[in-house]
């Protein structure tokens, strides 16, 4: 097998990965998009969200996690408290609609992951290795290019 044809498979993978994710995304979360998605798990999921919280978690910038949550909020997934310790903070805890979402999220989240790593049954340990060994190589790989 050459370097072409392994990333021509890998080229293949990626593409099925999105397309499936896509699919799956609309049918569950139909009006939201995957960062709204995410910010919604985790804030559900984080005592004290704030905006440079959420910003550091989804990795994009602060005027972005801003017109997110003012979506969220604006749409009824999200509410606004501050703490009597600090009245100038502005954080994140979801509504009703909003731990729909999440739940929902957590859900789907578990059931993917026990249904995914069923398919590593099929390898040894060896083989395993080899698999784990190049992953760490493709996420180092978009880390760098990330960088």
């Amino acid at each position: 097998m050459n370097n072409d044809n392994m990333l021509e498979k890998l080229t293949e993978v990626f593409q099925l990965f999105e397309e499936f994710n896509k699919q799956g995304f609309l049918e569950n979360y139909g009006n939201l998009n995957i960062n709204e998605v995410h910010a919604i798990s985790f804030i559900g999921r984080t005592e004290f969200a704030n905006v440079t919280k959420t910003t550091e978690f989804l990795k994009i910038t602060k005027g972005a996690v801003t017109k997110i949550t003012k979506k969220l909020i604006l749409n009824g997934y999200l509410s606004v408290y501050q703490t009597e310790l600090n009245k100038k903070e502005k954080y994140f805890k979801l509504t009703e609609k909003g731990q729909v979402v999440f739940d929902k999220h957590e859900k789907l989240h578990e059931d993917a992951w026990q249904k995914d790593k069923k398919i590593f049954d099929q390898f040894d340990e060896n083989d395993k290795d080899v698999i784990y060994k190049f992953l760490e190589v493709i996420k180092d790989d978009f880390d760098g290019k990330l960088k």
